[in-house]
């Protein structure tokens, strides 16, 4: 039943960004091709700007359409990884596989929970959207702002220590908005 409630959840998920996307590259103004030349010249810009400051956890904003591309992504490996650990529970002979599929399983949903969690609490200090990515010891949290201190920064790395464990490497990146 649960797994039955994730498939909905993450199929209403990609939906919902398959849409976006589509209305991001169909809407009125500039065509898709002119809007990344234009982003990549504001990262150039916002680049200069910040050779002489030191911000080591605040990288470049990354593209517009950047963080529904890692939120999609991020759905479409978990969707596979979840499907391999599901076939694993339901084909395995052996219940130590079995087990140690479920435990993995488990942990994935957990995890996903936790950056779901973290993505609504950063939301909630007023940035307009957010994207945690955990690929390892990795978390790289994808944050939509104009600008962004490392004061700033620095909250969200601890956040993401909070929710996700210390012993994490963070980054984070802003996005400007349009």
């Amino acid at each position: 039943m649960l797994l039955k409630k994730q498939t909905v959840w993450l199929l209403t998920m990609l939906s919902l960004i398959i849409v976006l996307s589509v209305y991001y590259i169909t809407s009125p103004g500039q065509s898709p091709s002119e809007k990344i030349v234009a982003n990549d010249q504001k990262q150039a810009k916002e680049q200069t700007k910040n050779k002489g400051k030191e911000s080591a956890a605040v990288t470049a904003p990354v593209s517009s359409d950047k963080l529904a591309e890692i939120r999609l992504k991020k759905a479409d490996d978990r969707k596979k990884l979840a499907e391999q650990y599901q076939e694993a529970i339901s084909s395995s002979k052996s219940t130590a596989k079995s087990s140690k599929a479920y435990d993995k399983l488990e942990a994935l949903n957990t995890l996903s929970n936790s950056e779901k969690l973290l993505e609504d609490m950063i939301k909630s200090k007023g940035y307009s959207d957010a994207v945690v990515d955990t690929s390892g010891n990795d978390v790289n949290v994808y944050v939509a702002s104009d600008n962004m201190s490392s004061k700033q920064a620095a909250q969200i790395v601890n956040m993401t220590h909070e929710y996700l464990g210390n012993n994490k490497l963070v980054s984070v990146k802003y996005e400007t908005s349009k």
